[in-house]
C-alpha cells in the first residue's frame, strides 16, 4: 500500500544517504540546528503546554471523572505530541529550507534525468515569494480544517476522540505536503495544483507525514528527520508522482 510506503521512506532515506557520500553535506549544519530547535520546542512545551492542557482535564474525585480523565489523557498526550512536532516542522522547514531544497534537488538529480536551469536573480526571487505564499496558504487551510472540527468537541468524549482522530490525519497530511513541496515547487505548480495532485496521492502524503512523525522521536534521527523526510519525498516524488505529472504533460 502507498500509505506504509510513504511511512517507509524516511527510515529507508538513511541507506539512500549512506551509498551517495555527497548527500551527507546537506546534513552536517540542518543537524545541530534541529537539536537546538527541537530541544527548545520541547523544554517549552513541558513548561508552558503541558500545564496548559491539563487545565482542560476535569477535576474531582467522583469516579466517572476518573474513568474520563483516564479516558482523555491519551488524547491530551497526543495533542502535545502534534503540537510539538508541527512546531518543529513549521519552524525547522522554515529554518532549513536553505539545505533542504538543494537537497531534494541533489536526489532528483540522482535519480532522475534533469535540466539544470541557468541561475536568473529575478526567477530565484520569484520562487522565494512563491513559496512563501504557499506555506502561508497551507498553514491557513490547516487551521481552518482545526477551527471546522473544533465543533465535535461538543459531543462528549466522542468528540473529543474523533477531534483527535481527524487533527492527527490532518496533521501528518500537511507534514507530508511539505517534503512534497521541494520537488513539485521545482515544476513551479501553483498552490491549488500541488493540493490536487498530492490529495490525489493522499495515503502517500499522509503515509510520508507519520514517517516523519514517528521518527522525530528516535534519539539522533529525530534530529534529521527533516533531511530524511525530504530524500524519502523526493524518491516517492520520482516513483509514484512525476511519472503521472510526465503523463500528463506528454498527452
Amino acid at each position: 500500500m502507498l500509505f506504509f510506503r510513504g511511512v517507509k521512506s524516511p527510515f529507508e532515506a538513511w541507506r539512500t544517504v549512506r551509498e551517495h557520500r555527497g548527500l551527507k553535506r546537506y546534513f552536517v549544519i540542518p543537524f545541530f540546528i534541529n537539536v537546538i530547535l527541537l530541544v527548545a520546542i520541547v523544554y517549552l512545551s513541558a513548561v508552558y503546554l503541558y500545564p496548559l492542557l491539563l487545565g482542560f482535564m476535569p477535576q474531582g474525585d467522583a469516579w466517572y471523572l476518573t474513568v474520563l480523565r483516564w479516558l482523555i489523557t491519551p488524547v491530551l498526550v497526543l495533542v502535545l505530541a502534534v503540537i510539538i512536532i508541527l512546531l518543529y516542522s513549521i519552524t525547522g522547514s522554515v529554518i532549513t529550507a536553505p539545505f533542504n531544497d538543494p537537497l531534494s534537488a541533489r536526489v532528483e538529480k540522482l535519480f532522475a534525468e534533469t535540466v539544470d536551469e541557468p541561475f536568473s536573480l529575478r526567477v530565484f526571487i520569484g520562487d522565494i515569494v512563491r513559496m512563501g505564499i504557499n506555506m502561508i496558504k497551507l498553514i491557513l487551510l490547516l487551521i481552518l480544517f482545526y477551527i471546522l472540527i473544533l465543533f465535535l468537541n461538543l459531543i462528549p468524549v466522542l468528540g473529543n476522540l474523533l477531534y483527535a482522530l481527524l487533527s492527527f490525519l490532518g496533521t501528518i497530511f500537511f507534514l507530508g505536503f511539505q517534503f512534497f513541496d521541494f520537488p513539485l515547487e521545482r515544476m513551479r505548480l501553483t498552490f491549488r495544483q500541488k493540493m490536487k495532485v498530492l490529495w490525489r496521492f493522499r495515503a502517500l502524503t499522509m503515509g510520508l507525514g507519520l514517517g516523519f512523525f514517528l521518527i522525530s522521536f528516535i534519539p539522533i534521527f529525530g534530529f534529521l528527520g527533516l533531511n530524511l523526510a525530504t530524500v524519502g519525498g523526493t524518491v516517492l516524488y520520482l516513483e509514484h508522482i512525476k511519472p503521472l505529472l510526465g503523463a500528463r504533460n506528454n498527452g
